[in-house]
């Protein structure tokens, strides 16, 4: 009996000695919209279209036809946005915004403000191929 109180007070323990994760309850995309230190252009992006926000679960990636789109908006020089969270290998919510403008690149901004392993929070800034740029590793220079 005593062996058992002992392994529960301990699971107990360890249960709480890691740090809690900040994410969001609901919608990561919305909630680092909604982040007091998000890029102008990811909280009031005026682009024509939309691509679609899709809050990923491990192993899933961007679908196809969301990266086509703005692939697509690339080559036509039209403004397009994209917003995707995949999670750490912990389960907390990596979130990215790309968006289309008029060069050949997407700017994709990205935030680990949810992400309790993760250090600091803070925002990067990278351009690259719209192919490229839902990565889960990150946007890959072209």
């Amino acid at each position: 009996m005593v062996a058992l109180v002992g392994g529960a007070l301990l699971l107990s323990a360890c249960a709480h000695s890691y740090p809690t994760p900040r994410a969001p309850d609901g919608d990561p995309v919305k909630a680092a919209q909604a982040l007091s230190d998000a890029p102008d252009v990811v909280r009031t992006s005026d682009a024509e279209e939309s691509c679609g926000a899709f809050v990923l679960d491990q192993g899933e990636t961007v679908p196809t036809d969301a990266v086509e789109c703005l692939s697509a908006a690339v080559s036509s020089g039209e403004p397009a946005e994209l917003a995707w969270s995949f999670p750490t290998a912990e389960g907390d919510p990596i979130v990215s915004f790309a968006f289309a403008g008029t060069g050949a690149e997407v700017a994709v901004y990205t935030t680990n403000a949810f992400d309790s392993y993760g250090g600091d929070p803070q925002w990067t800034e990278t351009l690259c191929d719209p192919a490229t740029a839902t990565s889960p590793t990150g946007c890959p220079p072209s």
